[in-house]
């Protein structure tokens, strides 16, 4: 208790670790844009896939923020005070998380596997589990599909590796 009071009396360490959360927002914000606007153009004006663009621009995004919020976690002086025990924590709370987000990382390492194989691309127009549609984004989570009639259809990853898909055609 008295090592929380301590941390919010501290307010220099206050400040530097919103300064860091703020500057680490507004890098990833900046890079992503800068990724989308104009590495995407060129890559479309080329008529390139753009499905391996996009996993790289979530990955560079999902590490800046890692990062970021990483050294950020680290400034403060409590860290340092509480390590060992984090430490201590960290398998009982890895098995935990584990549970919790097994839907999520489910998900994650089949949107690696759909990108890494790539089954169909972005503009394709495929059928997964009775929805037909244009492929619009495949990320780490989902992948869109968007109907003839502007629906849009949310699948995650970890259905559309298990599903039977078919490859209509690409434009």
């Amino acid at each position: 208790m008295n090592k929380t009071k301590a941390l919010f009396k501290d307010s220099e360490s206050l400040i530097i670790f919103g300064i860091i959360i703020v500057v680490t927002i507004l890098v990833a914000i900046l890079i992503r844009r800068y990724l989308q606007n104009k590495i995407a153009k060129r890559l479309l004006s080329e008529g390139a896939d753009i499905t391996s663009f996009l996993f790289i621009r979530d990955i560079v995004t999902y590490t800046i923020y890692l990062l970021g919020f990483g050294w950020a976690f680290l400034s403060l002086p409590i860290s340092s005070s509480y390590a060992h025990s984090l430490f201590a924590g960290a398998g009982a709370s890895t098995l935990i998380l584990g549970f919790a987000a097994q839907q999520v990382l489910s998900n994650f390492m089949s949107g690696v596997f759909v990108i890494l194989k790539r089954p169909f691309k972005v503009s394709d127009v495929i059928e997964i589990s009775g929805n037909k549609g244009v492929v619009k984004e495949i990320n780490l989570h989902e992948t869109i599909l968007e109907k003839d009639d502007k629906t849009r259809i949310i699948i995650p990853n970890s259905l559309v590796s298990n599903a039977v898909i078919i490859h209509y055609y690409s434009p």
